[in-house]
């Protein structure tokens, strides 16, 4: 959220995220979890998900209750579009969790809300997602289909499963907008080394189905360089920071022995000087630059790491194919 906060309006405008809400680390109400998305897409449209692994995960917090009652499926999950209608931008997911039901009632709310919509098509978490895009395409409705591929570091492996969904989706290839994403952001970084160029699987897979279905018009789509949460497991922190390519990531590690380890500092200084270092100016090169050279606002946690490296691949793929990168001119940046 911070991350695309704090990205340029103009690339924020090329953006669609769909944002996958649960509630908000340690606030009592489910408010913060939308204050906190209205305040990072700044007026601008989103797809509203939410997070199943959250759903009935003992939160003793009211936003616990609160977003567990998103997923009651009373008269066609009635419950979520209520928030959906709430909240300026947000445009509905359908719900298909644990199955798709009551979408006749689901059509409806969406009708009403006149928004539009988005399916959501997940390997293998939804139940029968080919059976699902056949009952939404019956209706000969326009909408979105967004085949998520999920998480893998060899990613053009899920290819066939995603050409099985396209393939229903070419009978019908003006009324779906088809988002084929996914991510392939590594899970270890244990033999990275002082500087490891790591290939972006997702444009690959994009590329790879766009050549094969050219009647079907595809749009890229990419879980912004992350991977799915995992429970925290003890580990001796070892900094690393990244930096995003059109088509790669640059990870830059931790080197040195026991007594000369590299500090986040010593780490920025080898990003700036290197051949890679992009000629722009947004919150995730600022930072990087602050903390090479020792200013305030520098990266000290992989948290904020990963924030910079998020805001600055949204800022790529936003601008992917641009002949040139233009930073975020005047805009401030916020804490």
């Amino acid at each position: 959220m911070k991350a695309l906060f704090q990205l340029p309006a103009a690339s924020k405008a090329k953006l669609f995220p769909t944002i996958v809400a649960r509630p908000w680390p340690n606030a009592k109400g489910l408010d913060r979890t939308w204050e906190k998305i209205l305040e990072a897409t700044s007026g601008f449209q989103f797809a509203l998900d939410l997070d199943r692994t959250r759903f009935r995960a003992e939160n003793p917090r009211p936003a616990g209750q609160a977003f567990d009652a998103l997923f009651a499926d009373d008269d066609g999950f009635a419950n979520y579009y209520e928030q959906v209608a709430a909240l300026p931008g947000a445009i509905p997911v359908l719900r298909t969790y644990p199955t798709l039901q009551q979408l006749d009632q689901q059509l409806d709310h969406i009708a009403e809300l006149d928004r539009g919509f988005v399916l959501r098509l997940e390997y293998q978490a939804s139940a029968s997602p080919l059976q699902d895009l056949d009952q939404v395409m019956a209706r000969n409705i326009d909408f979105v289909a967004l085949i998520d591929v999920g998480w893998r570091r060899d990613l053009l492996t899920l290819e066939p499963w995603a050409q099985a969904v396209v393939e229903k989706i070419a009978e019908q290839p003006e009324r779906v907008e088809t988002v084929v994403c996914g991510s392939s952001f590594p899970d270890s970084f244990t033999n990275v080394g002082a500087r490891r160029h790591i290939v972006l699987e997702e444009r690959r897979l994009f590329e790879s189905m766009v050549r094969r279905f050219n009647a079907v018009r595809i749009t890229y789509g990419d879980w912004a360089s992350t991977r799915p949460p995992t429970h925290p497991t003890p580990m001796t922190l070892v900094p690393r920071i990244d930096l995003p390519l059109p088509a790669a990531w640059l990870s830059f590690r931790q080197t040195g022995d026991e007594e000369e380890k590299e500090d986040w500092s010593d780490i920025a200084r080898r990003i700036v000087a290197d051949e890679a270092w992009p000629n722009v100016q947004i919150w995730g090169t600022y930072l990087i630059d602050c903390t090479a050279n020792e200013l305030p606002n520098s990266i000290r946690s992989p948290s904020i790491a990963t924030a910079a490296r998020v805001n600055i691949h949204l800022y790529r793929q936003a601008n992917f194919g641009a002949e040139t990168l233009v930073s975020d001119g005047d805009e401030p940046y916020q804490d």
